[in-house]
Order: C-alpha cells, then structure tokens, then sequence
C-alpha cells in the first residue's frame, strides 16, 4: 500500500457513529506519512489490543450543546496512581534507572522499555475506561519533609478545546484532529535544557485560595495542594517525537482572543491538561521534587514540575470522544463519551498515601 493512502472498516474521525457497533475494530490497517524519530511507524489507525470496547463502556448521560460566549469541547476523567519508577520511556528509553523517580499513572506496565506498541497491547490501566486508555502519563514523584513519596488524591485528565470565544473559535474547535497514533510529548520545565518553557505552563496553588506559583505552596491544613499543566496543542503534523521531545509541537499564537496554530505547526490537537492534588499534614513548604534534586541540582522546591505523555488509547474511543466531545463542543465530564455511554471508573486506588522512595 501507497504512504498516504489507509483502508479500515471503521467510519473516518468527522463521521463516526454514537453506537457500540461502530467501536468495533475490525480493521486498522493503514499507512501514512507520519514520521517517529525513533524508526517505528505505527499506522494511522493504530495498534488493536484486543480488548472488547463494550466491557469497559456503562450507561452515560445527555450533554446539552455548549452555549456559551467562549465555547469549549471537553473531555474529562480520573486516572489512579500506578506505581513508581526511575524510569523515563522518552528521554532514557530502554535505561532503566536513569534520570529521576517518577510517579507513574495509566498503564500499569509502563518501564523505561515502553513503546506506543507496548502499551496498545500490554498492561492493565488506572484510568476511566481501563485498557481503553492504556496511555501512560508520569510526572516527577513530590518528597515530603520525611523523605517519603507522597501519592497524589487525584490525578485528573482534561482533553479540551478551549481556544478563545466566538463562530471563529467554535470552527477552529470543530476542526480539531484525533491525537495521532504514538505520539509523544513533554511539557513544563525542560530538564534536557534546565530551563522553563518560554511561558511557564505549570501552576502550583492551594486548593482554597488559587493563588498561582512556580513553587510547592505551604497551604493551609485541610486544603489540598494542587499542580496544573497544560501541554502544547499543534502539531507540525509529520513527527511523533523529537530530539528535544518538545520541538515536533507547539503552543497555540493568540491573536484577536483566538488561539491559532502557527504555519510550522498547522494541525490543532485536543489540549491535554493534567491536574495533580495531594493532601498533607500542613507543613507542604518543605515538600520538594525529585527532579529539583536531581543529580547536580538543587532547584527551588516545585520549580522543575513537568510531566510526560505517551499515547495508547483504543482508537476508535480516542476518535469517538474527540468527534463528540471536543468538535462537537461538549463538556464530557467523569469519561463520559457524548453518545449516551461513559467510561467505567478507574477502580479506587487503595494504597497507602505515603510511600518509602524506591533504593
């Protein structure tokens, strides 16, 4: 088969059904001209796993349509902590114990061996929609005062649209594309370069008084400690990765209030934002990350947060929310899917809060 040309039985992203019978897979044989630095070239449609999509589906409810002055498309859900790793499968790939500790969320296989295949066909899941979503998301594990892991209450997932208001941003959200099989992305500070992004993309704060910072707050006792990260949203629409992890997309140029995507990087993703938020015993100042106190480093407490993203999603479920949920300016909250089904919750993670740092 010619690059650039695909056969699949399933309906094209613009076009998908909203009934079970359209998530089934019976082909995803196809071949593009994206590009992965690293020699794969996983096809368009990506990799089965196998896995029924009717299992991992339950009843949802009816979304009313956005109305809103600033229309947004949303996808939202709760993904559970995994399990802890010096493991990096982008920056360090197949070297395990390089790098920092990371605190690992989605598959629950993912090691420094991972890969777009490795994922699509292995591991269960923490996430809504268990092996739906075996994505892999890792970010630097939080050290308290004592020295131990402190394991987030909640990690949660935000797939949106939101680029700015009015009929020009609502057609630019209508044509927002699938994420591309394999993809990959770091965002937040760049610990190859030991330097922030040209505009910070992280925020730490308390969850009461949302006063924003690059530092890990000392918040008050009973109000949760919380990061926010938003990843870059274009796509330069040919390579999966790069050299530095970063340069293959882009953050969108704001202009009248709208957000656009520049000429290097023409093809709009969903923006992906994770959100972390941990308890504590009121004294979260002397928390820290491992990154800030990686070797030769000895950063300011929370100043080098950044996460990683590894894309494994079944994907006729990736092309069904980003189609209903995303263009069709839907706010999909807790998995739900826009068609009157939603991904089952991730089961409750039942660990202890606090975890010794791996030798």
């Amino acid at each position: 088969m010619a690059a650039g040309t695909c056969t699949r039985t399933i309906p094209p992203w613009r076009r998908i059904a909203t009934t079970l019978v359209a998530l089934t897979l019976a082909s995803t044989a196809c071949v593009n001209t994206v590009r992965d630095t690293r020699g794969a070239n996983p096809p368009s449609g990506g990799i089965a796993s196998g896995v029924d999509p009717k299992a991992w589906l339950t009843g949802g409810e009816a979304i009313p349509a956005s109305t809103a002055a600033e229309p947004t498309g949303n996808f939202r859900f709760i993904c559970e902590f995994s399990h802890l790793a010096v493991a990096d499968p982008i920056v360090f790939p197949g070297d395990p114990g390089r790098g920092h500790l990371h605190m690992f969320f989605g598959n629950t296989g993912a090691d420094a061996h991972s890969t777009y295949a490795s994922l699509r066909t292995s591991g269960d899941s923490t996430c809504a929609g268990g092996p739906l979503n075996r994505s892999a998301y890792w970010m630097p594990a939080v050290i308290d005062g004592k020295g131990e892991v402190v394991v987030p209450d909640h990690f949660a997932l935000y797939y949106k649209g939101n680029i700015g208001g009015g009929a020009k941003a609502r057609d630019l959200i209508r044509q927002i594309r699938p994420m591309p099989a394999g993809l990959r992305m770091i965002a937040g500070y760049d610990m190859l370069n030991l330097s922030q992004d040209k505009t910070r993309q992280f925020d730490w704060y308390c969850e009461l008084n949302q006063v924003k910072t690059d530092r890990i707050p000392n918040c008050a006792p009973g109000e949760k400690v919380g990061v926010v990260l938003r990843f870059p949203f274009c796509w330069n629409g040919k390579d999966l990765d790069s050299a530095d992890h970063r340069s293959h997309m882009a953050y969108g140029e704001y202009t009248d209030g709208v957000a656009q995507c520049p000429d290097s990087h023409p093809v709009m993703l969903p923006q992906f934002t994770l959100g972390a938020w941990f308890d504590h015993d009121g004294n979260s100042a002397s928390w820290h990350l491992s990154s800030d106190r990686a070797p030769g480093m000895n950063a300011p407490n929370g100043s080098t947060f950044h996460s990683d993203w590894m894309g494994a999603w079944e994907p006729a479920i990736l092309d069904l929310w980003t189609s209903r949920c995303v263009n069709g300016l839907l706010d999909c909250q807790d998995g739900q899917l826009g068609n009157g089904q939603r991904l089952k919750k991730a089961p409750d993670y039942r660990g202890p809060n606090r975890l010794p740092q791996p030798a």
